[in-house]
């Protein structure tokens, strides 16, 4: 008996592997899908059984900008803050999708497909899209980066992402450059998985997980677009955040009025619950996204409102302080007792040496201590460093940021200086043709790109103060990787994020130039239990060590996502695999982008 229900069990694998990849064919190669079809919820209850389904959305883009201190008529921002008057008036833009301040949120199940029609109404202006958290195999042509993996989606015109979410957890689409992400254009994009639904004995018993997506806009918080945002609770006190925070050059402190908080999963991978303290406050950096369980102090009946509070880093005093509410239906709240509700069914957070009322978690690395945690003091979940890259490395790629200041003269003869931001000496700049169409080798391109065993470009030669090119280092498919990333600028922090891969912290290092060593080596820090992150912090004058497989073939960018714009040239592009996955035939191929040749006859 046991071993017909192996087989049956093995043959069930098998049918939805091949159904898997048969709707993936399906869904990459037919040119289109007809456009009058309406979109059907993926919102659901996820099970593996099930088929994944083809999951359609519409985005409309458009900008749009009002004056500070006045809320205009014709959109939905209630985000809004004094000015001084000037004989200029002051304005401030942002982006809105499908008419909102932040777009609708797209829910969906591991491994359903996604067919998302964008549709750019900015006069002027391209954009593209990235889906963070994804892996985007078999599709790298639709990871949403500007002359890499697509062309840019020029003013008044569509394109189609098709791919498959194949990575669960709280993820975000937005913008590709950083003040389109910070200023409207982005979303939570929440994918659902049937392990946490229905398997975890912590993730299954908190059945809300409400989205707190928190964005600055004229130098004001707001949650979800909103500055008077209240998270409203119907009775039902089993509650998971999952929380992504958009804000560039600030850094606040979320802590929740007679709550403590444990971090649940970081950049969609799960941490070990049983192992996790929780925490009064957590101080949040650009790009984080993470699952957050909160758990109210006893001794006292549940009030209507709670204060969620995001205070300013003491180190960026210019941001402003700002203070939500998070409020309990009255009714319910009346009619029971807080010894008869246990709020969050979870297993309990272990003993630590201080109270955890004491305790706070530092997610940039910046205050470790006894009572303040780091991101190296949390035990990684279930996805555990593998023993292969435990064991070494096949390719080693080492990457120093600095910067430096270039004198210059202004059009009237006035004194200027800029400061030339470099990756390994190397200025990134994009190519002037579609890298996944055209490989390294043709001249159209090769001519623009360096690093590795690559000659420098004419326009470097010889070095000046600002060599711009294409940064491009190649891997080989399969590789066990280590990538050390060291901060030379004693000025300022980096957030990195890694597309396409996921990668393990594997040691840090408190000055530039230390030498890690194969694990850490005896003047980096090892870390016991590394976490599985996509997006890192790079502190001013440290270095960090990740490891990762590369096998995932195709271009896949190391963002600096805190550039305003598409680069500031600290990006470095990670080509895996020669040669490099085959497109669709009728995929665009930005002959309109691609230099002189757009002027001859």
């Amino acid at each position: 008996m046991k071993t017909l229900q192996r087989i049956v069990l093995i043959v069930q694998r098998v049918l939805i592997t091949v159904g898997v990849f048969l709707a993936a064919a399906v869904l990459i190669h037919f040119t289109a899908i007809d456009p009058t079809e309406r979109a059907v919820s993926c919102d659901r209850v996820c099970n593996r059984a099930d088929w994944p389904r083809i999951c359609r959305y519409e985005l409309v883009v458009e900008k749009r900008t009002f004056r500070p201190g006045s809320t205009p008529s014709t959109d939905n921002v209630t985000l809004t803050g004094g000015s001084k008057s000037t004989e200029q008036p002051i304005t401030v833009s942002y982006y809105t999708v499908n008419g909102r301040y932040v777009g609708p949120t797209l829910t969906v199940c591991e491994n359903d497909f996604l067919v998302v029609d964008v549709e750019n109404r900015i006069p002027g202006e391209s954009i593209t899209l990235h889906w963070t958290g994804q892996s985007q195999r078999r599709t790298p042509f639709m990871d949403g980066v500007p002359m890499i993996t697509q062309c840019p989606i020029a003013s008044f015109t569509r394109f189609q992402y098709k791919f498959q979410a194949d990575r669960a957890g709280t993820h975000l689409y937005h913008g590709f450059a950083g003040s389109e992400r910070t200023q409207g254009l982005l979303g939570a994009f929440v994918v659902r998985s049937a392990y946490e639904q229905r398997q975890s004995p912590v993730l299954s018993a908190l059945h809300n997980d409400p989205v707190w997506l928190v964005t600055e806009l004229n130098g004001m918080l707001g949650v979800n677009g909103q500055r008077d945002w209240t998270q409203a609770l119907n009775g039902t006190l089993n509650l998971r955040v999952r929380l992504i925070y958009a804000v560039a050059h600030c850094q606040h402190w979320l802590e929740l009025e007679d709550h403590r908080l444990q971090v649940l999963a970081l950049d969609g991978n799960v941490l070990d619950h049983n192992s996790t303290p929780s925490v009064s406050r957590i101080l949040l950096h650009d790009g984080v996204r993470m699952d957050v369980a909160l758990t109210r102090l006893t001794g006292d009946k549940i009030k209507r409102d709670y204060e969620i509070r995001f205070t300013p880093h003491e180190t960026t005093s210019s941001c402003g302080r700002a203070v939500f509410r998070l409020h309990y239906d009255a009714d319910r709240a009346a009619a029971n007792d807080a010894e008869s509700i246990k709020y969050n069914l979870i297993t309990p957070p272990p003993p630590f040496p201080h109270r955890s009322e004491e305790l706070q978690l530092d997610l940039t690395g910046t205050a470790c201590g006894e009572t303040m945690l780091c991101p190296q003091d949390l035990p990684g979940g279930r996805d555990q460093l593998p023993k292969d890259l435990q064991r070494g490395y096949d390719t080693r790629l080492e990457f120093t940021i600095g910067t430096r200041q270039q004198a210059g003269t202004g059009p009237f003869g006035e004194p200027t200086h800029e400061t030339v931001r470099s990756v390994n000496g190397l200025t990134f700049a994009f190519p002037p043709v579609l890298m996944v169409r055209d490989p390294l080798a043709n001249g159209a391109l090769g001519a623009h790109c360096c690093g590795g065993q690559r000659p420098l470009p004419r326009s470097c030669q010889p070095l000046t103060a600002r060599c711009e090119c294409v940064h491009v280092e190649h891997i080989e498919a399969g590789h066990r990787v280590e990538m050390v990333l060291i901060n030379a600028d004693a000025a300022v922090d980096y957030v990195y994020h890694l597309h396409g891969q996921s990668v393990f912290v594997v040691a840090l290092a408190g000055r530039p130039g230390t030498a890690l060593g194969a694990l850490g080596g005896q003047a980096g820090q090892r870390i016991s239990a590394p976490l599985q992150r996509d997006t890192i912090v790079v502190r001013r004058g440290s270095t960090v060590a990740v490891r990762f497989v590369a096998n995932l073939a195709g271009l896949w960018l190391l963002r600096d996502i805190g550039s305003p714009g598409w680069s500031r040239g600290l990006d470095v592009v990670l080509s895996v695999g020669t040669p490099q996955p085959d497109i669709p035939r009728n995929f665009p191929a930005c002959r309109h982008f691609a230099g002189p040749r757009y002027f001859l006859i």
